[in-house]
């Protein structure tokens, strides 16, 4: 009996695992509590923290703090498909000053407190580009042993939005869309803000972002937030149709309705959840997204623009053939008119969006009648498309902008 026992213990567990699910660490801890000497605000950050670095899983240990805040760190992350990162840990240096841990090297690591027990991480790249986190604290003697939470910690509140449209294949219930919901910062209701995502290949699809850097922005400017994920997406529930595209008899691209139609669903529903949200605002909603979170966001303020104050457009674009999409921003712009605030971001080296098509799209928006303030950045590193990751080159703009909006509007 004992041996079948042991049997089915040993069935029972699972032969691979998730290899992004994996966090090294070494094989102990030099853990040494903080001498009495040592300041509160230095002292606070010894012990465990365990989270995410731009949406993968990461860990930070802080070993030992001396009263003139240095500090001995190790450094954990998970393998990840998206950045072309192995996972892997080392012992490092950091420093602790005005209530920040940093690390420096090949990136400059700053975390904060963002909460009693909360860390919010930002990592500069060597290119100047900006990603983010979130960590809460945990026990470093249980991490020792090899043990780890089955849900990560999240940057914000998982939420779960039911569709308006589409159920279970059983008909029992709506799907759910996952979404990441950030509360109002003060203790006033605040108005709306949705972000969503672009598009993705393969596994990536799986991939939940949470879009933190971008909401903190949002947040500091008074917004509540919500990032969706739209059908089939990261946790989202349901089928993934926006590549349903029509096509002729060569091949040729012929037609997008079918997915942008799936989406504006999902925008719909995820506007009525978030507006049921604690310290919500009634009233229209900014929309704001990348790639082709951006292309909706301009869409959906042209079918219905009462419904939304403002648009925030990063890289908008649905599928780079202006003969099928290009008319798509006429009708927006002769939807939307000058009834709703927009803030275009482009870089000139997108290498999704060339500037003579970027330039189409914006020439048909308000050929029809639209208006948006239109930027098209230079200099941008690496992939133009990938500007929302320098925060520096498009705050300022965008501070700017939304300090100009009407949130009273009904």
């Amino acid at each position: 009996m004992v041996l079948l026992m042991s049997m089915h213990h040993a069935e029972a567990q699972p032969l691979t695992v998730d290899p992004e699910s994996i966090v090294p660490l070494p094989d102990k801890f030099e853990m040494e509590m903080p001498a009495p000497d040592v300041a509160p605000e230095i002292a606070r950050f010894q012990g465990a923290w365990i989270g995410t670095w731009h949406d993968d899983r990461h860990i930070l240990v802080v070993e030992r703090v001396t009263r003139d805040g240095h500090a001995k760190v190790v450094f954990a992350q998970s393998d990840s498909a998206f950045y072309g990162a192995n996972r892997e840990w080392w012992r490092d240096d950091a420093t602790i000053a005005d209530g920040v841990l940093t690390m420096t090297g090949f990136r400059i690591f700053h975390y904060a407190f963002d909460g009693p027990d909360r860390l919010y991480m930002t990592a500069t790249l060597k290119s100047g580009g900006v990603t983010s986190g979130a960590l809460v604290r945990t026990d470093a003697a249980s991490l020792a042993k090899g043990e780890r939470p089955v849900d990560w910690p999240w940057p914000g509140e998982r939420v779960w939005v039911p569709h308006l449209v589409v159920r279970t294949p059983d008909g029992a219930r709506p799907i759910r869309l996952e979404a990441t919901f950030y509360p109002p910062a003060g203790s006033g209701r605040a108005s709306l803000a949705i972000f969503t995502h672009g598009s993705d290949v393969g596994r990536n699809q799986l991939r939940s972002w949470s879009f933190s850097t971008e909401a903190h922005w949002l947040s500091d400017n008074g917004f509540a937030v919500l990032v969706l994920m739209r059908r089939g997406r990261g946790r989202s529930e349901g089928i993934n149709g926006e590549e349903d595209f029509g096509r002729d008899h060569d091949g040729g691209l012929v037609d997008v309705s079918s997915g942008v139609a799936q989406a504006v669903e999902d925008l719909d529903s995820a506007i009525a959840f978030g507006r049921t949200l604690p310290g919500v605002r009634p009233g229209p909603v900014l929309l704001a997204g990348q790639s082709r979170g951006g292309f909706l966001a301009m869409h959906y303020a042209g079918l219905k623009p009462t419904e939304v104050m403002a648009v925030v457009n990063f890289s908008g674009g649905w599928y780079p053939y202006g003969p099928v999409t290009t008319p798509y921003y006429a009708n927006a712009g002769r939807g939307a008119a000058d009834k709703v605030p927009q803030l275009w971001l482009y870089a000139d080296n997108d290498r999704l969006y060339n500037e003579a098509l970027i330039r189409e799209y914006h020439e048909a928006f308000t050929a029809a009648g639209g208006r948006a303030r239109f930027e098209l950045l230079h200099d941008i590193p690496g992939d133009g498309h990938l500007l929302r990751l320098y925060p520096g080159r498009w705050r300022p703009v965008a501070d700017e902008f939304l300090a100009s909006l009407d949130r009273q509007r009904r």
